[in-house]
């Protein structure tokens, strides 16, 4: 079977439980609203004809409640028989309230007298009983219909908020894609195109150089400068600035591009990286069940962390957990350096913009201070459907 038709199918079976849910909602409330009329009616008879009209000395309360209960079963056979729920226009509506609440009325009189309410009603009896049972049946049907036209007025904006939550997680997916071949490109561009031309220049300067002797001391110190400088600007900035816009062994896994992360930390701070055997089982490089954007998001995480610990305090030790929960990635990194308080040193710009993207991708972030030192910065980040 194609997509189509089965989107179809869909679509029709969708609008078959619409419809049987929306005559459910009607037929119940026009029922219940009915029976309790039906009940208050049959009492407030039975108590004034008991107690205000001394000649009458039985009042068959039974027999009017079963009459009453007929014609709600009455009301709502009309109602289902019709079809009332399919109405749309607002006189389509009146007219099966109205037609439905004159059946309900006429049938209470008839049951009334085949049960005995009234031996020889007269005119005036059966023309106030058929008109209040028509009133019951139409206050009844036409709450039916309110609480009918509320039910569907809501599922047309759930759903609709449904439709538009998946166009933003579609708009937000997409943007996550568009980010990442862009770090890619321009990361591959630093790290080859821009990192080959520095490499040329450094030659030419080298050559030059070497035909030192040709210049006075100062070019030629000068030019020894600017070979220095545009050496360490293409071994630290542009590596650098290629590794931040797309992290090394990235395609390998989080854990590889964790590790990378780590391994360049100096040697002066010590590290720590655990790694749940849930994590490892969904980043496993055969079949990683992490995307891209997810990895790189996490890594993001990390790097923040490690970024504040390097700036806002002399940090000797960073421990990094991983682990995965109900398809929630839990990222933690602890460090031991200058206690973290909010009050004085609030949260540090980088950390809130990464707060706000994890809170697109359905995610959440929380900087504290430390049990004793340093600062704790969590993430919580909902995995695909993949994971679920």
């Amino acid at each position: 079977m194609s997509s189509s038709s089965t989107d179809t199918a869909a679509v029709v079976a969708q609008r078959r439980r619409d419809s049987r849910q929306d005559q459910v909602t009607l037929l119940r409330g026009s029922a219940i609203i009915a029976l309790g009329y039906g009940l208050g009616a049959a009492l407030q008879s039975t108590y004034v004809y008991a107690n205000l009209v001394p000649a009458w000395q039985y009042v068959p309360f039974a027999a009017r409640m079963l009459a009453n209960a007929v014609a709600v079963v009455v009301l709502i056979g009309v109602l289902a028989a019709v079809q009332a729920h399919r109405a749309r226009r607002w006189w389509t509506k009146v007219l099966c309230v109205v037609g439905a609440a004159a059946a309900a009325g006429g049938a209470r009189y008839v049951a009334q007298v085949v049960f005995g309410v009234y031996d020889e009603p007269t005119e005036a009896t059966r023309d106030a009983e058929v008109l209040s049972g028509f009133l019951l049946g139409a206050v009844s049907a036409g709450i039916g219909m309110w609480a009918l036209a509320t039910r569907q007025k809501a599922r047309v904006r759930t759903r609709a908020a449904a439709r538009d939550a998946v166009h933003v997680e579609l708009a937000v997916k997409a943007l996550e894609q568009e980010e990442i071949r862009v770090r890619r490109a321009v990361a591959e561009g630093l790290h080859g195109t821009l990192q080959s031309k520095l490499v040329l220049v450094d030659a030419r300067l080298a050559e030059v150089l070497d035909r030192a002797d040709r210049l006075d001391a100062a070019d030629a110190e000068s030019l020894a400068w600017v070979r220095t400088e545009l050496d360490e600007a293409r071994d630290i900035d542009v590596r650098q600035m290629s590794r931040l816009l797309y992290p090394d062994r990235l395609e390998l896994g989080l854990v590889p591009a964790l590790r990378a992360l780590l391994g360049r930390l100096p040697a002066s701070i010590a590290t720590r990286l655990t790694v749940s055997d849930a994590v490892r089982a969904v980043d496993d490089p055969t079949g990683s069940s992490l995307t891209i954007s997810e990895r790189l998001l996490a890594v993001r995480v990390v790097e923040e962390a490690v970024s504040n610990a390097l700036k806002h305090g002399p940090a000797s030790s960073i421990a990094v957990e991983l682990d995965l929960v109900d398809g929630v990635l839990h990222v933690s990194v602890r460090n031991d350096g200058d206690l973290y308080v909010p009050a004085s040193a609030g949260a540090p710009s980088g950390t809130a913009r990464l707060e706000t993207r994890l809170s697109l991708a359905g995610g959440r972030l929380s900087l504290t201070p430390g049990r004793e030192r340093g600062a704790h910065l969590e993430a919580w980040l909902p995995l695909g459907a993949g994971l679920q």
